[in-house]
């Protein structure tokens, strides 16, 4: 016998190495798997870094004002079309600040109102800002003319685009307006100051204004002061209907700054309840509108009066509403007779658009009407 001890082979029972096999494979799947995983994030993240992706801002119940350059409106959404590379760092918005600006309400229409009301103006809307609910509507889409309550885009877009400062020289635009039209009295070579010429503008409804304010504002967008009084109007009208299609004015096209009638001016009082909402988010236009009266000096020496042609801040008139805060008359024999009405009480503000009267009678009385019935639903619902 060998002095060697023989080894004996140790036996494995077949079941323990079948799990062993068994759990070989396994480790080796979930490996394979972490590979794949790995190589797919590190695709998706190459790939993005050469891909532009649009950016999408959700502004359900607003319109933000913006830059055609930079976004285009589609309704409730604005889509980012230029996207800054990945190795820029300027701000795609630094160069614009206008850009996502303001926001606008958009108020919605509905099949019945709260106020249930038979008026015998053509066109009516009344909505409640702090509620941003509309309490009224008769025709609000139809199209119709503003006349001159046009002068409230006229104004927010002065305010837009010429500093405080600003001062108006009064020229030869004041050749297209009517002679027969609403007059501040303004005469070429006179020179305004920009709270002057505004209060020409919303308290007589001066036509002579809205060309001055047109022409001085249209040379300065063109950063030319020598273009001609026609090119500057032009250029001034031009900014008046981007602005109001960028805040949501769809059925709104203007063809002049006075609201003097075309057939291609017109509007919806939908769309003016949005121009007059954009409008109210600058106090210097309030402030004008809310004025009775006003004794100008201009710039340039000149003395002149002006009258509010809106009756409901008027104390003596009989048409005087005490609530009143503003804001804009207007009428041609084409849009009838026409008011944009503003009205604060129990901390809310209505504003209130009546065109389309056959008389001035009818549009004032059914302009108090409607801000009646309207402070009877705030009064109800705040349980005062």
């Amino acid at each position: 016998m060998s002095d060697k001890k023989r080894k004996k082979k140790k036996k494995i029972n077949p079941e323990i190495a079948r799990r062993k096999r068994k759990a070989a494979i396994a480790r080796i799947r979930v490996f394979l798997v972490m590979l794949v995983i790995v190589g797919s994030v590190w695709g998706i993240v190459s790939l993005s870094k050469s891909v532009e992706i649009p950016l999408t801002v959700s502004s359900e119940n607003y319109v933000m004002l913006a830059n055609d350059t930079h976004a285009e409106l589609d309704h409730d959404d604005i889509e980012v079309t230029d996207v800054v590379a990945e190795n820029e760092t300027e701000d795609v918005f630094a160069n614009d600040d206008s850009l996502l600006k303001y926001k606008i309400p958009q108020p919605k229409l509905r099949g019945e109102y709260p106020i249930d009301m038979i008026i015998r103006s053509e066109y009516a809307i009344v909505y409640d800002v702090q509620a941003d609910e509309v309490l009224f509507a008769k025709n609000p889409d139809e199209k119709c003319f503003p006349a001159s309550t046009t002068k409230i885009l006229t104004a927010a877009v002065m305010l837009d685009n010429v500093p405080e400062d600003f001062k108006f020289t009064v020229g030869d635009e004041l050749d297209f307006v009517n002679p027969e039209s609403s007059l501040a009295f303004i005469n070429k070579g006179n020179i305004l100051s920009r709270e002057t010429i505004l209060d020409g503008l919303m308290l007589p409804s001066g036509n002579d204004a809205a060309y001055s304010i047109a022409a001085n504002v249209g040379r300065y967008i063109n950063g030319n002061d020598d273009i001609s009084p026609e090119m500057a109007v032009n250029t001034f009208v031009d900014e008046m209907n981007k602005t109001a299609r960028l805040i949501g004015a769809e059925n709104t096209h203007f063809t002049d700054p006075d609201g003097f009638h075309d057939d291609e001016h017109y509007t919806t009082v939908h769309d003016m309840l949005k121009i007059t909402l954009y409008a109210m988010q600058k106090p210097e236009i309030m402030a004008s509108a809310a004025k009775p009266n006003v004794y100008a000096v201009f710039d340039s020496g000149e003395e002149v009066s002006w009258e509010n042609s809106n009756k409901l801040i008027q104390e003596y008139s009989d048409c005087y509403y005490m609530y009143a805060t503003g804001m804009k008359t207007g009428m041609t024999d084409q849009s009838g007779y026409c008011v944009v009405a503003t009205a604060r009480r129990f901390d809310h503000d209505i504003v209130c658009l009546v065109f389309g009267a056959s008389a001035s009678d009818i549009r004032w009385n059914d302009t108090i009407a409607l801000l009646d019935a309207a402070f009877v639903q705030v009064r109800n619902r705040e349980g005062i």
